[in-house]
């Protein structure tokens, strides 16, 4: 459903192998957490940063494709966690699937400027770098 391309110089991101319909599910983010952000993690709770191989790929759009949802589930009585990426449209093969960082990052790891519009994209509660 999704592969990675090199988009620039020394830079990748992620896209559709095929169409995908809007709410369907893109990817189901598993991997490694940790306690700080890092350049390619995704926060999926406080303190929580998640890394994930194709989910490190996303890049940031002011007006994505996708979204990061993090849903609760039961599991034998134990609750978990199951981060997953949405399709926000439709979403036509060959087209990079993107989301917006502020929706989930808390602090970047690396701030930066966005192709968008040039706007400082620091994370939603970027005074708390102060």
């Amino acid at each position: 459903m999704v592969e990675i391309k090199e988009i620039e110089n020394r830079f990748n991101g992620l896209f559709a192998s095929r169409d995908i319909d809007v709410g369907k599910i893109i990817l189901v983010l598993k991997g490694n957490h940790f306690k700080e952000p890092t350049r390619t993690s995704i926060q999926i709770g406080l303190e929580k940063h998640l890394e994930h191989y194709e989910g490190g790929h996303i890049n940031h759009h002011c007006d994505p494709s996708a979204e990061i949802v993090v849903n609760s589930r039961e599991h034998a009585g134990q609750g978990t966690i199951e981060p997953l990426v949405l399709a926000k449209r439709n979403i036509k093969a060959g087209e990079e699937i993107t989301f917006d960082y502020e929706t989930t990052e808390e602090v970047m790891a690396e701030p930066f400027h966005c192709k968008c519009h040039g706007k400082l994209i620091e994370g939603w509660n970027a005074f708390k770098r102060i």
